[in-house]
């Protein structure tokens, strides 16, 4: 398989230390980590912070479109964690990524997340990518809510909606459907999402795993014992598992998703879920490679 991942790559300053981040920049490197083909399609600068994101990328075996190079300064993000490891974040973004000129060649899945999705002007541009790419890759879509840089709360809803209905697997966190939805349980918006298109419905629940749904199958699954350092990353992995385990099985379908049974999600879940609990335990966004996953959670070098 290979995936064409759009939206934002910046330098993460945490505890003034500079990683690189963004959640679509981290779920594309989390998936070539697992070996799956993947390009990245964003708006980086020929700064120092932009060369760091391109190393970074680069190691992981992530391709990098010709066009997502610009001439303003790399965006940032300042992270704050608290005394559990949970993150809260203050951006510097520009997100005004040029159009793809050609697109990749064999794109079998397409993945949009977080605030590349919903931010002014470049939401325009993910538009474009999911109006033109190919006919028959599948479009993900991690919902990765910010509420401090984006749009209002109503915007951000109709933007999502608007959005799931085009794409075939959707994820989104405990957190993201609080924002969106407040009057409403987590299990009504999941079928709710269905009900707008969305063929396979995700949502992650932290250390208490996660649950999915299409029409067929609700699906739990637990998240192993873990010693958390910091949760940087985590639903960022969970996502490049996802996509890779449902590629795996061959399931990586807009038709099959809806379709797959019990024993099929299960499967697929725990495996996403086995990469967040890996990253949890690491500092900063750091996915596995399929060999930590193999590991008891915690053995998996940091």
């Amino acid at each position: 398989m290979s995936v064409l991942v759009v939206g934002e790559a910046l330098l993460d300053i945490v505890n003034g230390q500079r990683r690189p981040g963004g959640s679509p920049m981290n779920v594309a490197v989390g998936l070539a980590r697992l070996g799956v083909t993947t390009v990245l399609h964003t708006s980086l600068g020929t700064d120092d912070a932009g060369r760091l994101v391109e190393r970074h990328l680069r190691a992981s075996g992530v391709h990098i479109t010709p066009e997502s190079w610009a001439s303003r300064p790399t965006s940032i993000a300042e992270v704050q964690l608290d005394s559990l490891g949970n993150a809260t974040y203050r951006f510097d973004i520009t997100w005004d990524p040029a159009p793809i000129t050609a697109a990749p060649e064999g794109v079998q899945a397409i993945h949009i997340g977080s605030i590349g999705a919903v931010m002014p002007p470049g939401a325009s541009a993910v538009d474009a990518i999911l109006d033109t790419g190919p006919a028959l890759a599948i479009r993900s879509y991690d919902l990765n809510i910010r509420p401090g840089i984006m749009p209002s709360q109503e915007a951000v809803r109709q933007r999502a909606e608007n959005l799931i209905a085009r794409t075939g697997l959707v994820k989104a966190s405990e957190e993201d459907v609080a924002w969106l939805y407040p009057a409403h349980a987590p299990e009504q918006v999941l079928e709710h999402w269905l009900g707008i298109g969305a063929r396979l419905a995700v949502l992650t629940r932290g250390g208490q795993g996660a649950r999915a749904i299409n029409a067929k199958t609700t699906v739990d699954v637990a998240a192993p014992p873990t010693n958390v350092r910091d949760t940087i990353g985590a639903g960022d992995s969970f996502m490049a598992g996802l996509l890779a385990a449902l590629d795996d099985g061959g399931a990586l379908d807009r038709g099959q998703l809806s379709t797959l049974g019990d024993e099929q999600v299960r499967g697929v879940m725990e495996f996403a879920v086995r990469c967040a609990s890996v990253t949890v335990t690491r500092e900063g966004a750091d996915p596995p490679v399929r060999a930590d996953v193999c590991l008891p959670v915690g053995t998996a070098d940091a």
